[in-house]
């Protein structure tokens, strides 16, 4: 899924640990950081994980496959 598709507070489905499952996505962290010039960026999911009820943070939107 692309960035613009993932909302805060939505249910999607998403691979954890090689099963897909439902989560929802709890907050969104946008980081930035300067090291030796270079500007580097960071993006977090903190999403629950419904099955399990546990805390994950995703740094890819590659891991969602749909609402």
């Amino acid at each position: 899924m692309k960035k613009s598709e993932i909302k805060v507070g939505g249910y999607y489905t998403a691979q954890v640990n090689g099963k897909l499952v439902t989560v929802r996505v709890d907050e969104f962290t946008e980081r930035t950081a300067t090291r030796n010039g270079k500007t580097y960026f960071g993006d977090h999911y903190h999403i629950t994980n419904l099955s399990t009820d546990r805390k994950i943070i995703f740094r890819s939107e590659a891991k969602f496959r749909g609402p």
